[in-house]
């Protein structure tokens, strides 16, 4: 369609002389002024009283408000056991024995420790029995550190027990 339009200037220049027409009749309408408004009528607004015959009065009455409390020796309908930690984890008893120590030619201490049956014999840093391992070997003590960090000392020829996990 606008290849019509380059073609033919005279329906150009007479769309665009409408156009014009439109645009001042439009302009010479307008007036610039307020459009009259009518008062919107007058009207009660409803009663507020609520329904006619009911007992609203009634409802913040105090015998109505003593119904309404929970007892008290009723089952919080809030509580679950869903959400209960779980139980610790189970431990064992381990019964233990100090028996003493050596110290070899290259400066390196072993440990003679008695665990339950068997005979251990073990170095700094070695795992004697779950989490405990050996952090310091003495004449008179050894030195057990869990990975919490709690130190147990065992006294020489004293039997000791050990609560580690059951694993």
């Amino acid at each position: 369609m606008l290849s019509l339009l380059e073609r033919n200037i005279w329906l150009s220049v007479a769309i665009a002389g409408g156009l014009a027409v439109l645009v001042i009749a439009g302009a010479v309408r307008l007036g610039g002024g307020m459009p009259e408004l009518k008062p919107l009528p007058e009207t009660r607004p409803p009663s507020a009283r609520g329904f006619a015959g009911s007992d609203a009065e009634g409802w913040l009455a105090l015998k109505a408000v003593a119904r309404a409390e929970a007892p008290t020796n009723a089952i919080n309908p809030f509580y679950t056991l869903h959400f209960q930690p779980p139980p610790p984890p189970p431990t064992k008893k381990v019964s233990i024995e100090y028996q003493g120590c050596l110290l070899s030619s290259r400066g390196a201490s072993l440990a003679y420790i008695l665990l339950e049956d068997s005979l251990l014999i073990l170095t700094n840093g070695a795992r004697v029995v779950a989490d405990h391992a050996i952090s310091q070997i003495d004449v008179s003590t050894l030195t057990l550190t869990n990975a919490a960090g709690k130190t147990n000392d065992l006294k020489f020829k004293v039997k000791a027990i050990l609560e580690v996990p059951a694993s």
